[in-house]
């Protein structure tokens, strides 16, 4: 296992209520790894946008995928 840290932004939707902001986060970090720590660093506002940016600081938990070893003759 190894650890990684990366920066990443999401949509954050109008019609997502800051109650389930938290839940909405960590759906969208799994396909990344597992969080292991996370921050929301940032908030942007945009106009031609119906929602926010939220910018994220992560460390995610990544497993390495097991090699078979090749057996020598």
């Amino acid at each position: 296992m190894n650890l990684e840290f990366i920066e990443l932004d999401l949509d954050w939707p109008s019609e997502l209520s800051v109650f389930d902001l938290k839940e909405y986060i960590l759906s969208k970090l799994v396909k990344y790894g597992e969080p292991l720590r996370w921050a929301i660093t940032s908030v942007t506002t945009h106009s031609e946008k119906k929602g926010q940016i939220i910018s994220l600081e992560v460390v995610l938990i990544i497993k390495q995928k097991k090699v078979k070893a090749s057996i020598l003759h």
